[in-house]
């Protein structure tokens, strides 16, 4: 027995507000899910991880804020690791793949991928509500960093971005 369905498919990508558009409708499916599910596991799973093996300041000063914050936004059944390379295009129409990471948090969860464009975010059909928005979208470069400071990985420049984005952080609660 297998849970997934073989499907051909092309190395296109789905336009940003057919993306927007998209994750509305899969959000109004996600929304009838009833079991439980962990909150933003992937994030807060990912930053556990290198707040026990790093001593990163930057990591730990974003954490102390970001992650008790992130425990007090509204919980819905969401896709959890929403960008436009988990929208495979095949001759049936966009289909969602990657569901490693479905969870519970807030709708701009996920809108928070790093490269998504504005159009994408304005086609999304729902409210949103623009300083957690922002607010998940630092917990994304804090889940990013928190990769690049545990992982095997030669990014100096992309850890120099990331911890200068979070150290100009503004706090909002």
């Amino acid at each position: 027995m297998s849970l997934w369905e073989w499907v051909e498919h092309t190395p296109s990508t789905i336009s940003g507000p057919d993306f927007g558009v998209m994750l509305g409708g899969l959000h109004a499916i996600l929304a009838t899910y009833e079991a439980p599910l962990p909150t933003l596991v992937g994030p807060l799973t990912d930053i556990a991880t290198a707040l026990e093996r790093s001593d990163d300041p930057v990591l730990h000063r974003a954490a102390e804020e970001l992650v008790p914050l992130a425990l007090t936004w509204p919980r819905r059944p969401l896709h959890g690791d929403a960008h436009t390379g988990n929208v495979l295009m095949t001759p049936a129409g966009p289909r969602w793949t990657d569901f490693e990471d479905v969870c519970v948090g807030p709708v701009e969860w996920d809108l928070a991928s790093l490269t998504l464009t504005d159009e994408a975010i304005n086609a999304y059909p729902g409210a949103l509500d623009e300083g957690r928005l922002e607010d998940c979208r630092d917990l994304r470069r804090l889940q990013v960093l928190a990769s690049l400071l545990v992982g095997d990985f030669d990014a100096a420049n992309l850890r120099s971005t990331l911890a200068t984005k979070l150290e100009r952080r503004t706090p909002r609660r």
